[in-house]
């Protein structure tokens, strides 16, 4: 039972999770602007088909467009200023798969059960809870419970119109389930990849940061250096060249031990000289510092 209860609510880290959600409004985007242009085309080749005839039918069809293109735009434009700002609350990142959930599935519900009544073929429900629970996932008890509702609700439709006499429960049942299967394992399935994503991340950083940096002082190296010789073009600055008198001296009496400990003393002074510079070790005894400021803030300067 523990078992089960961890697979149905699994623990995520704090970062996967980030990877994740930043993901899921990635697919909640896209998924906005392809129903944005099907229900844009749909509603054109509507009106073109009821050559201005608007019955009741066709009035609950115009609202049914009309209330998926305003929630395909809310979708749109709330995703991505949600990824645009990086940072998104986790009540308001809820509420808002939620609203798009129950929005699309509300929709086609309505859709569907006026098809269910014209005794047309119901097919957007089945898809749009496929496209819901495939890329809009939630932890796997709640996206249970999303299903469930949505399926019950689309069953008591029909059941209060005519007893859903059309409808076999059992392949109504059946279909509710894959749809829980499939967001089940689309959620361990992104989970896996997030938690993949960001061990890269962190490996890559690492990478990064040794390649940049030198392994006793722990200032940016030379190759730092060339990398980021390009972004000080036209900024105001001071560069400063640094070497450590009779170093070769030192190490020839006092050993290495001593000598990189000399270094690593220096690598410190000078960080604590220019806190808002640069700092890169240029070769044995040699600093090379880069800081954004005039030479006279800098010489003014009470470490002098």
């Amino acid at each position: 039972m523990k078992r089960f209860c961890s697979f149905m609510n699994p623990s995520v880290d704090p970062e996967t999770e980030k990877e994740m959600d930043t993901a899921i409004l990635k697919n909640i985007n896209t998924i906005a602007i392809v129903g944005l242009v099907f229900e844009v085309a749909a509603a054109i080749i509507f009106l073109v088909s009821v050559g201005g005839k608007i019955d009741n039918n066709a009035l609950i069809s115009v609202a049914g467009i009309s209330f998926s293109i305003l929630l395909c735009t809310y979708s749109f434009f709330q995703s991505k200023y949600m990824l645009k700002k990086g940072t998104i609350g986790r009540k308001a990142y809820f509420f808002f798969k939620l609203i798009v959930y129950i929005g699309f599935t509300s929709s086609e519900i309505m859709f569907d059960y006026h098809n269910y009544k014209a005794d047309n073929q119901m097919v957007t429900f089945y898809i749009i809870n496929l496209v819901m629970t495939s890329f809009v996932l939630f932890t796997p008890w709640f996206e249970t419970v999303l299903v469930s509702c949505s399926y019950l609700a689309m069953f008591i439709c029909m059941y209060v119109f005519d007893g859903a006499a059309h409808i076999q429960p059992i392949d109504f049942l059946v279909l509710a389930m894959v749809s829980v299967a499939t967001s089940t394992v689309r959620y361990h399935s992104k989970i896996s990849i997030a938690s993949h994503t960001v061990r890269l991340t962190e490996y890559n950083t690492i990478l990064e940061n040794t390649s940049r940096r030198d392994g006793l002082t722990g200032l940016l190296n030379r190759l730092a250096l060339e990398d980021d010789a390009h972004k000080a073009d036209g900024r105001e600055m001071t560069v400063y060249m640094i070497d450590i008198n009779y170093f070769k001296e030192i190490n020839d009496q006092h050993g290495h031990a001593a000598g990189d400990e000399i270094l690593r003393n220096t690598s410190e002074i000078l960080k604590r000289l220019y806190p808002g510079g640069r700092h890169y070790r240029y070769g044995g005894d040699e600093f090379l510092i880069i800081a954004f400021q005039s030479g006279a803030e800098n010489y003014s300067s009470d470490t002098y």
